[in-house]
């Protein structure tokens, strides 16, 4: 993984905090906006004007009401566009009247500060050039309308309101200080020029950021992946790409399989289910392990998995036998390194946990890819085991990884190779007990155990995007505690639990499922696979597939970007920040 790669996704992640500043559901999205809209009234009635309640009583049901069906009318001036949705439309009127209501309150307490003595309509009035504002930039980047279409329906439920206001507590609704209009055109004009400016800040990589954005919302909140795919697929490059596939012949046949793609980008995005589908292609009797690999290698289309899947019809036979050596296992600090060979095949298996780390550099495996071929290799497949969550891998680390995986190569090579036999299963076998959790991709839990010289070896599997910190050593202490041995324990990196609300943007397991539930899941499969133990021989196979995958570039336009658009966006708020504080000054 490059170090531009890199900091390209860490960019998109930390930006995707944003996406939690949403109402949590349409139900609170109208009260936000109902309870705004009354405070503004409160002010109004009580504080501004003091008049008794009977003034309030009668205005605020027939505003509420009135607003309540221009939220309808918002619905229906919106119709065609890319993501006209009502609770969409909620969300917008939660956010507009929140706005009003804070401006209002301010422009209040700013009397108190500098004591313009405006007339109290104007600060209605700063507040509803607020609120238009910032519908104008939702309703163009994330609805998708034009800003000759956005601009008129950004005006009516303001202005709706405005004059319904002004009716009940105001003589006049127009007569007021002409520098109020003024300001108000030039915040409305900062936020045109913001949704022009911005909306062309990817070119010319690409031509509409916000035909990006909703593109991406269609797919995360309603599970459309059509037209995100279509974007990702245009910008993405073909590439032949290497799979390796361990097939265990015993009772039941299984096989680990070790591709040359990154699960991903997020759900249901292209080969963000990569796992899943290939643990289905293969009769839920697979291992789908996590390659040395980056985002770069991501499927940008559910059409480019259907070409890779039919690829896996077609394998080049490598090599057979029913022989393999006891795994050996190093450690230096949190960094682990297990490997074992079948023949002239080596499997290695790296972690760095508990303190957890992101994916495994290219470098480590191409290094240690020539280093195995010098000792008479003819396969070396490298697992990053992907059990634990952590910072970018440091060179200490890289250099540890590298260090530990020539020793195990070594020692390997030197050991003798024994007959061996095997035993799988997985949670399908015990379905009845297993509840899919957002933590939990749909290949679930499995185990193998490999039996050498009447020693058992357990290898655990669970088809998630990584583990929460420590839960690997939970797994390995409890089985030890048991009599098993484990290699080590890995997950998929499913990318189908990707897109939740939470700081990460996915959930690892452990998150959701309970510790305990995962450690007593394993212990069960365990001593499932070791019934079903018996002798075993194996053969490697090879598939080339030519795919689209995704690439660096297209990550790194996203990031830069996505945090063009941030800084520019700052320094339009910093300009609107400006000419409203002069508009408290000057009306």
């Amino acid at each position: 993984m490059s170090n531009f790669d890199s900091d390209s996704i860490s960019s998109l992640h930390k930006r995707w905090l944003f996406t939690n500043i949403n109402p949590s559901s349409e139900k609170f999205s109208y009260l936000i906006s109902v309870v705004s809209l009354l405070t503004n009234i409160i002010l109004i009635n009580f504080i501004i004007n003091q008049n008794d309640i009977t003034e309030f009583v009668l205005a605020s049901p027939v505003i509420v009401g009135v607003f309540t069906v221009t939220l309808l009318s918002d619905f229906l001036s919106l119709k065609g566009t890319p993501l006209n949705r009502m609770s969409k439309v909620l969300h917008v009127a939660a956010f507009a009247n929140l706005l009003w209501t804070l401006t209002v309150i301010f422009s209040y307490v700013s009397e108190f500060i500098i004591y313009t003595n405006h007339p109290a309509i104007n600060s209605i009035m700063q507040g509803m050039f607020m609120a238009i504002g910032l519908r104008i930039g939702i309703f163009t980047s994330v609805f998708g309308a034009s800003l000759k279409r956005a601009i008129p329906i950004s005006f009516i439920q303001p202005l709706i309101i405005f004059i319904l206001i002004s009716f009940f507590y105001f003589n006049h609704i127009f007569f007021t200080n002409l520098s109020v209009y003024l300001f108000g055109a030039v915040i409305l004009t900062i936020g045109i020029i913001w949704a022009i400016v911005i909306d062309r800040i990817g070119r010319p990589n690409f031509s509409s950021a916000f035909k990006i954005l909703q593109a991406f919302l269609k797919a995360w909140t309603e599970n459309k992946s059509d037209e995100m795919e279509r974007i990702a697929e245009e910008k993405a490059n073909s590439k032949s790409v290497k799979t390796f596939l361990i097939k265990l012949k015993s009772k039941k046949n299984v096989m680990i399989v070790l591709p040359e793609l990154h699960p991903g980008p997020f759900n249901p995005i292209g080969g963000s289910n990569l796992p899943y589908d290939i643990f289905n292609f293969y009769n839920k009797s697979a291992m789908v392990m996590h390659s040395i690999s980056d985002h770069s290698l991501n499927i940008p289309s559910q059409n480019e998995v259907k070409k890779y899947l039919n690829s896996l019809n077609h394998l080049e036979y490598l090599e057979s036998g029913d022989k393999c050596t006891i795994p050996v296992s190093y450690s230096i600090g949190d960094c682990n390194c297990t490997g074992f060979a079948l023949g002239k095949n080596a499997i290695i298996l790296l972690s760095k946990s508990p303190s957890g780390m992101e994916d495994i550099p290219p470098d480590v495996k191409s290094l240690l890819e020539q280093y195995s071929k010098e000792l008479g290799f003819e396969q070396t497949l490298i697992i990053d085991s992907h059990n634990s969550m952590g910072e970018k891998i440091e060179k200490r680390d890289i250099n540890n990884f590298i260090s530990m995986g020539k020793k195990c190569l070594e020692k390997i090579t030197e050991s003798e190779q024994f007959p061996f036999k095997i035993g799988y299963s997985n949670s399908f076998q015990i379905e009845n007990q297993m509840i899919k959790s957002p933590d939990l991709g749909d290949g679930q839990f499995g185990t193998l155990t490999i039996s050498i010289k009447n020693k058992e070896y357990v290898l655990c599997w669970c088809d998630s995007n990584n583990m929460k910190n420590g839960i690997r050593e939970k797994i390995i202490a409890k089985l030890k505690s048991e009599g098993y041995n484990v290699i080590e324990v890995c997950t998929s990196d499913t990318h189908s639990t990707s897109g939740k609300r939470n700081t990460k943007g996915y959930y690892t397991l452990g998150d959701i499922t309970n510790e305990t539930k995962i450690i007593n899941i394993f212990l069960q499969l365990v001593k499932l696979s070791r019934e079903s133990v018996s002798d075993s021989t194996f053969e490697i196979h090879k598939s080339e597939s030519e795919v689209m995958v995704m690439g660096n570039d297209q990550f790194d336009d996203y990031s830069y970007a996505l945090e063009k658009s941030f800084k520019v966006t700052k320094i339009f708020l910093s300009v609107t920040f400006i000419i409203y504080i002069a508009m408290l000054l000057v009306t």
